[in-house]
């Protein structure tokens, strides 16, 4: 079995150090860009995974990710990306490399066409896995010679437990009540998880739907990622509007109700109209449940797209690794230091941090 100290590692990016490429084998590259790399693999579409995506074009001879992901990077670099190299592949293709490595696409479960990357190495059968952002469980996990961990939420703080589908009907339930009251919503999360919600509100719940006169309103770049994203989803979208100042002002006007969408930490003029939904992680889930508020105005939903802290333990225990490589560089080094301890005295198997 190869050692991991030549085949594996996490080069720090030293102008963003949280966008880190994770090289493993002979010529993979994870999420990056790095020397000497000729085949990269993009797990997701989100900007720490793809700041380095246009490096990779006259370095790498082959550039993998999923469909519904080069979708997505063609709307967010607003470009349509026709190059020979980029060659999507649908999860369980085997794709060879020629340096005598086997790659493989799993489903991540963290936003539309998020992958893990099974990686095999053909002179001897050492298994390879990068987790990349998952969230487990819910996933296919391959048992592993060598596990590369994502770290965030990676501190029993989060140790929350949250049933998706069910939060998703909670969020919608909670839309539709106000809709036909006739008071706007604004709905706050992390791009891909929006889209998750977006079409659960169009779907309905028991029977309910909102009325197709309820404009839903994004500022232009999320409307252009919903538009990539949205035949991944097995439902009808409707139209999103811009969502302009002078556009809502109109809507108030006519006391029409509408549903906002917006990325977590936006603050917008029009929020005290209505609700706010904040769908992300929040440590206060543990306590307080999955769906709660303070004030009645500012709701908060656990439907982070990260696992907590006991699942990322389970994901562990599934892939059954004999060697856990955590990657410190996207989460805080402590978390990871932490994580790692706690990897090497639960299971009793040799974790080490990279960062």
């Amino acid at each position: 079995m190869h050692s991991f100290e030549n085949f594996i590692d996490i080069k720090v990016d030293m102008l963003d150090p949280k966008c880190a490429p994770i090289t493993l084998g002979n010529s993979i590259v994870c999420d990056g860009y790095s020397f000497g790399k000729t085949t990269a693999v993009f797990t997701h579409f989100h900007e720490d995974h793809i700041k380095n995506f246009s490096r990779t074009f006259a370095n790498c001879d082959h550039i993998l990710l999923t469909e519904t992901t080069l979708r997505a990077v063609k709307s967010i670099l607003n470009s349509n990306l026709y190059r020979a190299n980029l060659e999507p592949i649908s999860y369980g293709r085997k794709f060879h490399t020629d340096k005598g490595e086997k790659i493989e696409l799993i489903n991540a479960n963290h936003v539309p066409g998020s992958c893990q990357v099974y990686v095999e190495m053909e002179d001897d059968g050492t298994k390879i896995l990068y987790s990349g952002d998952f969230c487990y469980p819910g996933i296919q996990i391959p048992k592993c010679d060598y596990l590369v961990l994502d770290a965030t939420h990676g501190t029993p703080v989060y140790n929350y437990y949250t049933d998706k589908s069910s939060i998703m009907r909670t969020i919608f339930d909670k839309v539709y009540d106000e809709i036909i009251k006739g008071s706007p919503v604004e709905i706050r999360a992390h791009s891909g998880t929006m889209q998750d919600i977006l079409a659960q509100i169009e779907k309905g719940n028991d029977g309910n739907t909102i009325p197709e006169a309820v404009p839903f309103v994004a500022n232009k770049k999320q409307i252009e990622l919903t538009n990539a994203l949205s035949i991944s989803y097995d439902i009808y979208f409707r139209e999103l509007k811009e969502a302009t100042d002078s556009y809502l002002n109109e809507l108030y006007e006519k006391h029409q109700p509408y549903i906002r969408f917006a990325t977590v930490g936006t603050k917008t003029p029009q929020e005290d109209r209505g609700i706010v939904i904040q769908a992300d992680v929040n440590q206060e889930f543990a306590k307080r449940g999955p769906f709660f508020t303070h004030d009645n105005h500012r709701w908060f939903a656990c439907l982070s797209p990260h696992s907590s802290y006991s699942n990322i333990l389970g994901y562990v225990d599934k892939a059954d690794p004999n060697f856990v490589i955590v990657d410190g560089t996207r989460a805080s080094k402590e978390t990871a230091s932490s994580l790692a301890q706690e990897i090497t005295k639960r299971f009793s198997k040799p974790a080490i941090v990279k960062a």
